[in-house]
């Protein structure tokens, strides 16, 4: 299952692609440094993946480099992007309905074990499916928690909180809702000294 996740929200070489064919046909004067900037991504592996989509025909360079060079898609770069568009579309499906699965599995194991009131830690699209799928289940969701970034928001009719203040909320347990950085999360919740009586699970 990791590796599903992995696959998911580490895109592959194809997947770059479209979001770079995405940017371009928005703004063909985009530069390199914006692209890494948006994408989070090294400005080398931007320019590596800018020069394999003009080899393959995907885009061409015009103008004088570095401060006056555009992009611009070629009926080729058109046709890919449409694609890529598609496969991107299918694999959001197949995440939605694995996640939705392992969910499924991992609220019920909760049940069982007796937690009855559970908070949400991690404000990202894996906490809706678990939203989604907890109405079905004798299991109330009592709060959510993030980190500080998040905090503030409202979610569900709930004001995201800290992690330190989870406690006030009485859960018998809390689901880390995040697939992202999982480890992270982990490591905060192990910090809070005083979530020790509180069960912790994870998608």
């Amino acid at each position: 299952m990791a590796q599903d996740f992995d696959t998911f929200f580490k895109p592959s070489d194809r997947m770059r692609d479209l979001q770079f064919l995405e940017e371009i046909e928005q703004n063909p004067k985009v530069s390199q440094r914006e692209l890494s900037h948006k994408f989070g991504i090294a400005l080398g592996v931007t320019n590596a993946c800018i020069r394999r989509m003009a080899r393959r025909g995907l885009i061409i360079l015009k103008g004088i480099p570095p401060r006056s060079i555009a992009y611009y898609i070629t009926p080729k770069g058109f046709a890919e992007k449409a694609n890529l568009a598609l496969q991107a579309f299918s694999l959001n499906v197949r995440h939605y309905a694995e996640i939705k699965r392992q969910l499924a599995r991992k609220l019920l194991e909760m049940q069982n074990s007796g937690v009855k009131r559970v908070a949400f830690y991690g404000v990202s699209d894996e906490m809706e499916v678990a939203y989604i799928t907890l109405q079905g289940l004798h299991m109330k969701l009592v709060g959510i928690a993030d980190e500080e970034k998040n905090c503030g928001k409202r979610v569900f009719g709930f004001k995201v909180i800290g992690l330190s203040e989870v406690k006030k909320l009485k859960p018998d347990a809390i689901l880390i809702t995040s697939t992202i950085d999982q480890t992270s999360y982990d490591k905060h919740f192990v910090k809070q000294k005083e979530l020790d009586s509180i069960k912790l699970f994870t998608i």
